[in-house]
């Protein structure tokens, strides 16, 4: 749908706020909505004021188009991400933040009953009138999407990364990744969303059961190389694949809180995000001699 985007005749409230209203000529005083130093303006307008139908895809079209959003453009997990919100939408109404008025509004639009009344307001002309201050919880959407969008499959630092002699120990771990804290502004009002790894599991894929550990496991350090003890964080098989493959299955939980500016807090679903690593394991054969 079309949405005009015009500021109407400056910031003067307009006579009447009804959804559906009748064609009236009114005199009406505004009685002290205007900017700080302006006088209260007398105006005879013979027009209604209706509310626009706007849904939330709509608001997002006006952020887009006057550059409010500020879009994700580093997405690089541990980064903390900002969006800055102008308008919105509630019961289906376009609404917006005044930084000059430093308000919430509601779009307000002119039915006039000749094309141009008096005053030069015409039909479609808009106005900005006061609104209550909306809920912080309308950003949540936004900040949930956009913290959990970039949640990959984990990626695998197993040592040893690919095949294994029967008998030595593994050291299991994923690269780290997280926390993705994304946070959404409306004027004095925020919301933030953070979405944290807090464990990873290792099948081994051999029907025991998997190795759960915190976090994003235990990497190897470099003067455990040459050792074949298994790892905080390890397993160790005990039987070869016959030169075949298993697959490792290696699954990454993420827990997703988030914080309003009115003190609420709360969580979303956990997120599983899953890989799978083939691995071989393989007898060490040893030759031996008499004498």
């Amino acid at each position: 749908m079309g949405l005009a985007f015009a500021e109407g005749l400056g910031d003067t409230t307009p006579p009447s706020t009804t959804l559906a209203p009748p064609v009236i000529t009114a005199v009406v005083t505004n009685p002290g909505t205007s900017l700080p130093g302006e006088p209260p303006v007398t105006v005879a307008i013979p027009c209604s004021w209706y509310s626009v139908f706007a849904d939330q895809a709509d608001a997002d079209a006006y952020n887009l188009a006057t550059a409010v959003v500020i879009d994700i453009i580093n997405t690089v997990l541990g980064t903390k991400r900002v969006i800055t919100v102008k308008y919105y939408s509630e019961n289906n109404r376009l609404h917006r933040w005044s930084d000059v008025r430093r308000r919430f509004e509601r779009q307000l639009r002119a039915d006039c009953s000749l094309a141009t009344a008096p005053n030069g307001v015409s039909t479609g002309d808009t106005w900005w009138v006061l609104a209550t201050e909306p809920s912080p919880m309308i950003l949540l959407p936004a900040t949930n999407a956009k913290a959990t969008e970039p949640i990959t499959s984990p990626v695998p630092t197993i040592s040893p990364p690919d095949r294994s002699p029967v008998n030595l120990g593994l050291w299991l771990a994923v690269q780290p990744a997280g926390p993705i804290s994304v946070r959404a502004e409306l004027g004095p009002l925020w919301a933030e969303t953070t979405a944290t790894m807090v464990s990873t599991s290792f099948d081994p894929g051999n029907g025991d059961p998997p190795v759960v550990c915190a976090g994003y496991g235990t990497p190897i350090p470099d003067n455990r190389k040459n050792s074949i003890e298994q790892g905080p964080c390890g397993y160790t098989y005990r039987a070869d694949t016959n030169g075949a493959t298993i697959e490792m299955s290696i699954a990454s939980t993420w827990t997703v809180n988030w914080s309003l500016s009115d003190g609420t807090t709360g969580s979303q679903a956990d997120i599983v995000v899953t890989t799978l690593l083939p691995y071989e394991v393989y007898e060490i054969q040893t030759i031996g001699t008499d004498g």
